[in-house]
C-alpha cells in the first residue's frame, strides 16, 4: 500500500502540475486578499458544536474553545490531538509515541471513550478492545482542517453518549478554499518525515479535492514504537441550487507501528497495523431561511492487526520448557454504518429549535475477543431536539434532550436546561444542569478473550480467559452543574471564558483485575464502580493589542473526590496553565511560544505518578513569493526545554525539531 500511495502522490504532482498550465490561478494578491486575516476584527464566532443551531460563543450553553487553521498552523502541531494542548483542561500524552491520546480535565479516559470525535459530522471513536478515536484523530491532516470547535463539559444532550466529557468537532476545508495545488513537507530529528499533497478543482457549482499524506516519526526515545502512516482523501462539494448543496468524502489509512516494551512478557515488542476506510455523503437544503434539513450517512470499516506469543514462565513448576507459548491475537475487524437527519427551524426572532433522529449500527469481529465466529453488533436507535428561546432582551433559555434506545442495554436520555443572562454589553452569565449516560462499549460489555494452550502442556481445549464478559453491566451516569461567564470586550479582540463546574460520575465503568493461579495472567472484567466527585475551574483568555499580536492565557484548577474505597490512584493534576503567543514580525517572519505547565498527576495509579512538568514549543516561519507560489518555511522545536515525563515515569516525551515548507500554487 505504501508503495502505491506514493506512486498515486507522484501521479497526483503531475497532474497539478498540468493543471497549472489549463487553469491559471489568480495573481498572488488576489490569493492573499482571500485568506481571511487571523488578526483582524472578526464578527461574533458562531459554533455549531453545542446546540446543532449555529450560536454566538456568548449565546452557547456551554464553554467553547475554537482553534482555526491559523492557529492551528502557528502552534506548530503535527496531529489534531498535539494542538488539544492549547484548550483548556486537556492533557495530552500516549503510553509510547504513537499513540498520542487526549483527556478532559481527569485522566480516567485516556483512550477517549467518553469524548466524542466528529469530523464533518463522522463520528470516529472504536467500539472495539480500548475503543475510543485518537487513533483517528490522529491520522487526519492537518492541513485540511478549517477549524476545530471543542466544547468542554458534557454534551450528550445534543450528540450522544460518548460526548459524556464534550465534543471535539473538526471542520474541514470546503473544496472551493482549497483549489490549486498544495505541497508540505516536515524533516527533523526522531526520525521525523511528512509529505502532503493535495489538488484542488473545480467551480463554485462543483468543486473537488484530492489528496494523499505520507507521516512518519521514530516515537519516543528507547521504545519499540516507530510510526508510519499512509493517506489517501477525497472530498466533492456539489451546489445543484442556491438552496441545495450536497458534500461527498472517501478515505483509506493504513497506519504501522511498534508496540510493546521489552520487560513485559504479556506486551512484548511488536509491529501493528491499522486500515481504515470511510465514506460519508451529506446533503444539505434549506428552502427558505426559516426552514432547514440536514442528512447525513457515513460508513467506516477497520481492520486491526496486532498478534504475538506470550510466554508464560513455568520455570520450577516441573516442564521440561521455560515457558508456555500463547498465541495472543488482538486484532479485529469493525465497521459502522450511521445515518442521521436534523430539521431547524426559526419560529421568530425569540424562537427557534432542531429537532433530528437517527440509527446507528456498530458491530465488530473479533473471534479471540468475543470467542464467536458470528460478529457483535450493537444498534443504536436516537431522537433528539433543542430549543433556543428569548423570553425577554439580555435572557436566553437552552434546553435540550436526546433520547436512544441501545439493542444490548436499553433506552438512555441526557437532558439539559441552561439560562444565559447578557448582565451588560458584552458580558454574559450561564447556569445550568445537564444529565448524560453513556452505555458500555461492545468490548466493555461482551468481551470474551480467550487464548488456546497449546498441546502437549495441559488437556486439549484448554484456555486463558484474559477478559470475561459483564452482561450486567449499567450505564454510566454523569450529573453537572455549571456556572459560566463570556465576555467580549474591545470589538472583539478581548475575549475571556470562565467555567466553574461540579460533575458527579455514577457507575463508573473499570476493569477488574481477578487474581488467577501462578503463573497465568489476571483475568480482567469491567465493572461499575460508585465512581467521583470532580470540581473545578478553568478559563480562556485570548488577547488581540495590534493586528500582529496574540495571547492565549488558559488555566484550569480542579479535585477529585472518589466515593470508591480503597486507593485508586488515578488523580488529575489540580492546575493546569498555557501561555500563547503569536506574533506576526516585518518581512514576512511570524514567531510562536507556547509554554504548557501542569502540576503532579497520575494517568494510571500511584505507582505511575509523574511529578510537575514545564514544556515550551516554539515556532519561527517566514512567508515569501517563490516563483507565483505562496510559500512558508519554518523552524519548529517542541519541548525546548528538554524530555518530560508525561505519562508515566521513565518514559519522556523527547525534544523534538523540525523544519516546514509549505507551497501553495
Amino acid at each position: 500500500m505504501h508503495a502505491l500511495a506514493w506512486l498515486a502522490c507522484l501521479g497526483l504532482l503531475g497532474l497539478a502540475g498540468g493543471a497549472v498550465q489549463a487553469q491559471p490561478m489568480p495573481p498572488l494578491e488576489l490569493l492573499a486578499q482571500a485568506e481571511p486575516d487571523f488578526f483582524s476584527d472578526q464578527p461574533p464566532q458562531q459554533v455549531l458544536s453545542v446546540t446543532r443551531l449555529a450560536q454566538p460563543l456568548a449565546d452557547a450553553p456551554g464553554a467553547v474553545t475554537v482553534l482555526d487553521r491559523q492557529t492551528l498552523r502557528r502552534s506548530g502541531a503535527r496531529t489534531v490531538t498535539e494542538a488539544l494542548r492549547l484548550v483548556p483542561g486537556y492533557m495530552v500524552a500516549g503510553y509510547n509515541g504513537a499513540n498520542l491520546m487526549a483527556a478532559y480535565h481527569a485522566p480516567i479516559d485516556e483512550y477517549g471513550v467518553r469524548s466524542l470525535i466528529l469530523v464533518d459530522g463522522r463520528s470516529l471513536y472504536s467500539p472495539s478492545f480500548v475503543g475510543g478515536g485518537f487513533r483517528a484523530l490522529n491520522a487526519l491532516p492537518i492541513e485540511e482542517v478549517e477549524r476545530i470547535e471543542v466544547l468542554r463539559g458534557t454534551n450528550s444532550a445534543a450528540f450522544g453518549a460518548h460526548a459524556l466529557f464534550g465534543v471535539i468537532n473538526v471542520v474541514t476545508r470546503h473544496t472551493l478554499d482549497t483549489l490549486g495545488q498544495a505541497l508540505v513537507f516536515n524533516a527533523g530529528n526522531a526520525g521525523v518525515a511528512d509529505a502532503y499533497a493535495r489538488f484542488g478543482w473545480g467551480a463554485p457549482g462543483l468543486s473537488q479535492r484530492l489528496s494523499v499524506s505520507r507521516s512518519a516519526d521514530h516515537g519516543l526515545r528507547d521504545l519499540h514504537d516507530s510510526q508510519q502512516r499512509v493517506q489517501v482523501l477525497w472530498r466533492a462539494d456539489l451546489k445543484p441550487s442556491p438552496a441545495t448543496e450536497w458534500m461527498l468524502q472517501a478515505g483509506l489509512s493504513e497506519w504501522d507501528a511498534g508496540d510493546g516494551f521489552p520487560a513485559n512478557a504479556a506486551d512484548p515488542p511488536r509491529d501493528i497495523a491499522l486500515r481504515k476506510s470511510h465514506a460519508l455523503l451529506q446533503w444539505n437544503h434549506a428552502p427558505q431561511a426559516e426552514a432547514t434539513w440536514k442528512a447525513t450517512l457515513s460508513w467506516d470499516e477497520e481492520r486491526f492487526a496486532d498478534r504475538f506469543v506470550y510466554r508464560v514462565p513455568v520455570n520450577g513448576l516441573g516442564f521440561p520448557v521455560p515457558y508456555v507459548p500463547i498465541d495472543v491475537n488482538l486484532g479485529y475487524q469493525e465497521r459502522r454504518l450511521a445515518l442521521e437527519l436534523e430539521h431547524t427551524r426559526v419560529l421568530s426572532p425569540s424562537w427557534r429549535w432542531v429537532l433530528g433522529g437517527g440509527l446507528r449500527d456498530d458491530s465488530s469481529f473479533s473471534s479471540a475477543q468475543f470467542a464467536t465466529t458470528e460478529r457483535v453488533a450493537v444498534r443504536d436507535w436516537r431522537v433528539f431536539g433543542h430549543a433556543e428561546w428569548a423570553p425577554a432582551p439580555g435572557w436566553l433559555v437552552n434546553a435540550g434532550l436526546f433520547a436512544g434506545y441501545r439493542s444490548d442495554t436499553g433506552s438512555y436520555l441526557a437532558p439539559r436546561l441552561m439560562v444565559n443572562h447578557e448582565i451588560a454589553p458584552g458580558h454574559t452569565l450561564r447556569a445550568g444542569l445537564t444529565r448524560a449516560e453513556r452505555p458500555p462499549l461492545i468490548f466493555e460489555r461482551s468481551a470474551d478473550a480467550r487464548y488456546f494452550l497449546p498441546d502437549g502442556f495441559f488437556p486439549a481445549g484448554s484456555f486463558v480467559n484474559t477478559y470475561i464478559p459483564n452482561p450486567a453491566l449499567r450505564n454510566e451516569v454523569l450529573h453537572t452543574r455549571e456556572l459560566g461567564y463570556h465576555a467580549s470586550l474591545a470589538n472583539g479582540r478581548v475575549n475571556l471564558d470562565v467555567r466553574l463546574y461540579e460533575e458527579r460520575l455514577h457507575n463508573f465503568i473499570q476493569f477488574l483485575a481477578i487474581p488467577q493461579p501462578a503463573p497465568f495472567p489476571d483475568q480482567r472484567k469491567y465493572e461499575n464502580a460508585p465512581g467521583f466527585t470532580l470540581r473545578g475551574l478553568e478559563y480562556q483568555l485570548i488577547w488581540r493589542p495590534s493586528e500582529r499580536t496574540e495571547w492565549r492565557l488558559n488555566q484550569s484548577f480542579n479535585q477529585v473526590q472518589w466515593h470508591q474505597p480503597g486507593p485508586i490512584g488515578r488523580e488529575p493534576p489540580s492546575r493546569m496553565s498555557t501561555v500563547a503567543w503569536f506574533q506576526r514580525l516585518d518581512h514576512g517572519w511570524g514567531l510562536s511560544l507556547m509554554l504548557h505547565e501542569r502540576s503532579p498527576m497520575s494517568w494510571r495509579g500511584a505507582a505511575s505518578a509523574v511529578g510537575s512538568s514545564t514544556r515550551v514549543d516554539a515556532r519561527l516561519a517566514r512567508e515569501f513569493d517563490w516563483a507565483g507560489a505562496r510559500a512558508e518555511a519554518a523552524l519548529v522545536v517542541q519541548s525546548l526545554t528538554g524530555d518530560i515525563d508525561e505519562f508515566v515515569p521513565n518514559r519522556p516525551s523527547n525534544r523534538r525539531a523540525y523544519a516546514s515548507l509549505r507551497l501553495e500554487f
